[in-house]
């Protein structure tokens, strides 16, 4: 029998004190597939899933006359996989080395010691790899097939891939990846989902989906990574599965779910995460850029803007969270336009979450060719670690990369760092809460826009010699440094968190916050006093006894004058009063004003 060894490794997540890994679906779904065909059966054995990331020399020292190495690898285990793989062929030189996942482009065969490589669906043409091999043909330096017809066969937890696995660690909690679906019918540039390689989505039988949750249930697995890019396209099986999904979690370990929802979303994802309930992060408003030139640019149209502010207000009936996520970066985008995107944005009603990503280059996507770069004038920074959650436990002597753009014609470095940083303003102090109340008054009530309001504020943070000023520059600098050497300062953890202390920081330091925005507001225009203590107990304080009676002389939902009484209350109960993550990400920071009628 000829020895197989399937790579998809991860580094750990640590949640509630237990070690989270993620299940190697994507090497599984491989395995499952051939392992249907005799020819397969009676000459291959699957030796060894490697699903963490090991210390090399131990991987090498277990390995036992290997046929074939297989080697699933994205951004976040690519440097990994190119130096374990490298020292799997200089040990054992008569070894195939395969690559595959959207990391594996015809560029990565630059390295000699890769054999081939797998691009696109990866099942029917790793079972041709795996046939040549029985029939001493020839082994193909690309094996790339037309997408599979009939999504017929067994998901890998069906045939029992990974038993084993959770077998052998029964203390370990479990990310899992599912499928309901395959395709995505947009060709944004900046992904490498669709567009390219799937436009037509194809779905799993609704059995096979019962019975990977039934797996789920019954195999200690704490969160759900459903890899459909437009969930919610159908809307009765969608909701059905969401169903099954809410069952799931009330009777197992399941504690989230991460849907990507449609991108044009209807009224049907906010029933989806109404179902979902706690477990879900809500219903994404989809936008990427405000700009149109950019949106053009990138082969993405948004929702119109009357839709962007129906979907706000569907989201407050079905009483769901909506978040906005922003990639900086992207072609034709300016300063100003960068800006001007997150006044529209809170405009239209967005004060839940809003989340700024630089723009990641994809090996496969259509960003990343020569003419894209050439058209936009594209430059990147190889960044280290941009999305990889170190853990101690784990080997990372091999640092992840990805490349970031930092520069096109439109946007020089310094004013990408700008716009970042002014995403920081917009991130840390509108979304969490410390002048959202302020700037809703000042827009509602003063006839001052959020743009004005928050490029004023901007500058006086900029210019600050305090606390506030002092803690803005250290950002800076950790941002400066990553976006123009790639390399993670003290302070972050990962170049998608670089002001993560943030949080932190200005929570603790709430109090000096307020009256350095007090003094701000005071400079610009004369605020009603009553606004000033709304806004302070808009934020959660732990010294004090909840709930709070409040009487105003305004709605502060509409802004009107209208004499009301207000219940503040906070759903801490439960938390560690001391994990601010647990409680910004709940958004537990801000307080409920519950209107007394």
């Amino acid at each position: 029998m000829k020895n197989i060894y399937l790579f998809q490794p991860q580094y750990s997540v640590e949640i509630r004190n237990e070690d989270t890994y993620w299940l190697p679906y994507s090497v599984g779904c491989l395995w499952s597939y051939c392992n249907q065909f005799d020819e397969v059966k009676n000459n291959f054995v699957l030796k060894d899933i490697i699903f963490k990331r090991e210390h090399p020399n131990k991987i090498l020292e277990r390995l036992d006359n290997p046929t074939v190495c297989s080697f699933s690898c994205y951004v976040w285990n690519e440097q990994y996989c190119l130096f374990l793989s490298k020292l799997i062929k200089e040990k054992f030189p008569d070894c195939i080395i395969q690559f595959g996942g959207p990391q594996a482009t015809l560029k990565i065969l630059d390295n000699e010691f890769i054999d081939c490589v797998i691009i696109g669906e990866g099942e029917e043409s790793y079972l041709d790899l795996l046939t040549s091999i029985v029939q001493n043909k020839t082994i193909e330096k690309i094996y790339q097939k037309s997408r599979i017809e009939q999504l017929d066969f067994p998901s890998p937890y069906e045939s029992k891939v990974f038993d084993q696995i959770v077998k052998d660690n029964p203390n370990t909690l479990w990310a899992s990846t599912i499928e309901t679906n395959r395709g995505c019918p947009h060709s944004c540039t900046f992904c490498d989902w669709g567009g390219l390689t799937y436009s037509k989505v194809k779905m799993f039988n609704l059995d096979r989906v019962k019975n990977d949750l039934e797996w789920i249930k019954n195999n200690n697995v704490a969160f759900i990574f459903c890899a459909d890019a437009n969930f919610g396209m159908y809307k009765e099986r969608d909701l059905e599965i969401a169903k099954l999904i809410r069952e799931v979690a009330d009777n197992s370990k399941l504690e989230s779910v991460n849907l990507q929802y449609s991108k044009n979303s209807t009224e049907v994802v906010f029933e989806i995460a109404k179902i979902l309930g706690d477990i879900s992060r809500g219903v994404t408003i989809s936008v990427q850029s405000m700009n149109e030139p950019t949106l053009k640019a990138i082969k993405r149209k948004n929702m119109s803007i009357n839709n962007i502010t129906s979907h706000i207000e569907k989201s407050k009936e079905h009483d769901v969270k909506t978040y906005t996520e922003l990639i900086l970066g992207l072609p034709n985008e300016t300063i100003d336009s960068w800006k001007e995107g997150f006044s529209k944005i809170l405009e239209f009603g967005q004060h839940e979450s809003i989340d700024v990503w630089f723009c990641q280059v994809f090996g496969n996507s259509e960003l990343n060719s020569e003419l894209s770069r050439k058209i936009y004038g594209i430059e990147t920074i190889k960044a280290e670690d941009y999305v990889s959650f170190t853990n101690e436990k784990d080997y990372s002597e091999v640092k992840e990369s990805i490349e970031l753009i930092n520069k096109t014609d439109t946007l020089t470095t310094d004013e990408l760092i700008e716009c970042y940083m002014y995403g920081w303003l917009i991130v840390q102090l509108h979304i969490a809460g410390y002048t959202q109340v302020l700037s809703k008054y000042c827009f509602n009530i003063l006839n001052i826009s959020y743009r004005k309001f928050y490029d004023n504020l901007f500058d006086c943070i900029k210019n600050d010699d305090g606390f506030i000023g002092v803690h803005y520059q250290e950002i800076y600098n950790i941002v400066s440094t990553y976006i123009k050497t790639g390399k993670i300062t003290q302070g972050a953890k990962t170049g998608h968190s670089l002001h993560a202390s943030s949080f932190e920081f200005l929570f603790k330091n709430k109090s000096k916050l307020f009256e350095f925005i007090e003094l701000y507001c005071s400079n610009i225009v004369q605020i009603d006093s009553e606004i000033i203590d709304i806004q302070k107990k808009f934020i959660f304080n732990e010294n004090q006894k909840y709930p709070l009676t409040l009487n105003s002389k305004y709605n502060i939902e509409t802004w009107e004058k209208n004499k009301i009484s207000y219940k503040i209350d906070n759903d801490f109960i439960g938390y560690d009063k001391n994990n601010l993550f647990i409680l910004r990400r709940k958004g537990l920071l801000k307080n409920k004003f519950i209107k007394v009628t």
